[in-house]
């Protein structure tokens, strides 16, 4: 393992013990609208799934296709894994799945993990060779509009008690529909389908945007954590109220004709 992969093991290792992710993201308008959408596939998966990136097992849990197998980089955040349901869980590189056997799984889940990755391509070779012939994978990830993030600062959860004290970055990316689409041709895989998700956050968010830059502006004063939780409570709940209004109101169609680009890409790749 180089010195930056056990960097961020460590730090990876600290979050999944001490960040609540699935506990907060769900709450929030991209979290319900990503869950929906990837429900939606798994819903029509028949056969075992494998989940990269799998965190506390959400998506394991209300799998009801067949066995259901867990990965995870954190052996902490895989420690939180519901005991619901029979789960086979394993810590390991979701850049290195062929730490598995050739073609053990019939379906496989990997949202929100490749935009992590230092090598991308690996992840969908990975797929590739964990996938059986005629499996299906559906892969989400951020997109981007004109500028591709990359690195962000570690340890940018002190209010949870994440302080990885360390001068190189946390290795967050984002990728377009048609990047995903070439990772996948150069694996052999067979392009389904491919797009964006979360279109509703475009329009649902703008106001509450606009006040969140404004708090964390005025943070940079008073720099209370306190504050800029409840900050980012107040972005989450009137995006949320703004969602429902807009659908209350009947004017959802109209909007999304003019928001037709989603915060988060997807691809849906099949094994031939």
């Amino acid at each position: 393992m180089n010195t930056i992969k056990r960097k961020l093991k460590i730090f990876y290792e600290e979050v999944g013990e001490k960040y609540p992710e699935e506990e907060i993201v769900y709450k929030t308008l991209r979290g319900k609208l990503r869950k929906k959408f990837i429900l939606t596939y798994l819903n029509n998966f028949k056969g075992s799934l494998l989940d990269i990136g799998c965190n506390q097992g959400m998506y394991l849990d209300e799998y009801e296709g067949g066995s259901r197998f867990g990965v995870d980089i954190s052996f902490n955040v895989l420690k939180k894994t519901s005991k619901k349901k029979i789960q086979h869980l394993v810590v390991a590189d979701a850049e290195q799945l062929q730490c598995f056997k050739k073609s053990s799984f019939d379906n496989v889940l990997c949202s929100e993990v490749l935009e992590h990755c230092l090598n991308p391509i690996e992840i969908f070779k990975g797929i590739s060779h964990v996938l059986i012939d005629d499996g299906y994978a559906l892969l989400t990830t951020p997109n981007y509009k004109r500028y591709r993030p990359k690195w962000i600062g570690l340890g940018r959860l002190p209010q949870y008690g994440v302080s990885f004290d360390n001068k190189d970055g946390y290795f967050h990316t984002a990728y377009r529909p048609e990047q995903l689409v070439e990772f996948a041709k150069k694996a052999g895989l067979k392009i389904v389908e491919s797009g964006t998700l979360e279109k509703e956050v475009k329009y649902a968010a703008k106001i509450p945007a606009a006040i969140l830059l404004f708090g964390r502006f005025v943070n940079k004063i008073f720099r209370s954590q306190k504050f800029n939780q409840m900050n980012q409570q107040v972005f989450d709940n009137l995006t949320l109220l703004i969602y429902h209004g807009c659908r209350i109101l009947k004017i959802e169609k109209i909007l999304l004709k003019i928001f037709t680009d989603g915060v988060r890409s997807y691809i849906l790749v099949k094994k031939s």
